[in-house]
């Protein structure tokens, strides 16, 4: 089976930035952007599969271009290719692996940013590249039971590093404002790597169970990325009862986060609260700090009511039943009162204070279904 094809595609990004940015000396990013784009690519693929089913096997590859500049116009530059391959062993066992290379715009936000003097700012930016392999294992006996494993590798490079920060974009997470509006250049390096398990266990009409765990580690520049939990751990399971009565749970446990902890002395100056009007992260210390672990338990139970022409069910949902609580950091806040307003401009602080921030509760529901 072949499959091929192309595409052309036209975008338009427009941004209107005006920014006080604080550091050595307070500066302003004053700017306007109307940034056209076209794009283009082009893609083939072929799938075999032999007679008895047994090795099956997807190649493919892509091309991609714009016109933003020289680097990207090239297609030969952006070429992905991918390979994925499946074999059956035995009745029961069965071994899988795929590689692919894929690449990726940068942001509008990158795109799109000038500099003082009007200019993009940002033209030696390229295709973000990920490199990607995995090899999996899978028991099945029949349908009722199939345990896998799979172990996985992601590298990146050519990811945008920020020049103002030394900070990886694609590593700052969802904490740091608007990503992407500042002057960077395309040398950040990282890579993800883990191994993921499933079990599934199955008894026809009575019974479902399905449980996953993901060990894993990110990493930009050999440092913790934001995103950079260590495992994830999902528990789910109903149990049917008799007179048309299903139990259910669900069991999420998850690794906390790193994160950077505050620059207390630098977001109080009042000159630097006044530039952004939020607190500092303290680069020096990027991603040192970790979350704890969060877990989370969801119970429901369904009562189902079968008539001649519909089925109507109705369910009560109990989210998070025990009231886990998950921290985030805690935020550095302003009270707008100058602690030493005699002192010179530039040496005046405000007076801070924090606020913690946790969220979780329980929450309840009750429902009703139908179906014809």
């Amino acid at each position: 089976q072949l499959k091929e094809g192309t595409e052309m595609n036209y975008s338009n990004y427009t941004n209107q930035t005006n920014q006080r940015i604080f550091g050595i000396t307070s500066t302003l990013s004053d700017y306007r952007t109307d940034l056209n784009i076209f794009s283009w690519g082009g893609f083939f693929s072929t799938d075999y599969t032999t007679a008895n089913k047994r090795f099956s096997a997807s190649a493919g590859i892509r091309t991609d271009g714009n016109n933003y500049n020289k680097e990207m116009k090239e297609l030969w530059k952006q070429l992905s290719p991918r390979l994925s391959l499946s074999y059956e062993l035995t009745q029961q066992w069965t071994l899988s692996g795929n590689a692919g290379l894929y690449y990726q715009l940068p942001p509008y936000t990158a795109l799109g940013f000038k500099d003082n003097d009007g200019l993009y700012a940002n033209k030696n930016l390229k295709y973000m590249q990920v490199m990607e392999t995995s090899l999996g294992l899978d028991w099945h006996l029949q349908d009722r039971l199939m345990i896998s494993a799979e172990g996985f590798f992601k590298r990146y490079s050519r990811m945008p590093l920020s020049l103002r920060d030394d900070i990886a974009l694609a590593c700052k997470g969802d904490d740091y404002g608007t990503v992407g509006n500042e002057a960077l250049i395309p040398t950040a390096r990282g890579r993800a790597y883990g191994v993921e398990t499933m079990l599934r266990w199955q008894i026809p009409e009575r019974f479902n169970f399905v449980s996953s765990l993901t060990v894993f580690r990110s990493e930009y520049n050999s440092i913790a990325s934001a995103w950079d939990n260590r495992f994830i751990l999902n528990v789910s399971g109903t149990y049917n009862l008799p007179r048309r009565w299903s139990i259910g749970g669900k069991l999420s446990y998850i690794g906390g986060a790193p994160y950077t902890p505050y620059d207390e002395e630098k977001s109080s100056l009042v000159e630097a609260w006044n530039a952004q009007g939020r607190p500092y992260y303290d680069y020096s210390k990027y991603n040192t700090e970790r979350l704890p672990n969060f877990a989370q338990l969801d119970i429901r139970v369904d009562k189902s009511f079968y008539f001649h022409r519909c089925m109507v069910g109705f369910y009560l949902d109990l989210q998070n039943i025990t009231g886990s609580k998950l921290k985030q950091q805690d935020v550095i806040m302003s009270t707008g009162v100058i602690e030493n307003p005699s002192a010179p401009v530039g040496e005046q602080r405000y007076k801070m204070k924090y606020l913690k921030q946790k969220s979780g509760t329980i929450l309840p529901s009750i429902g009703i279904t139908v179906e014809f």
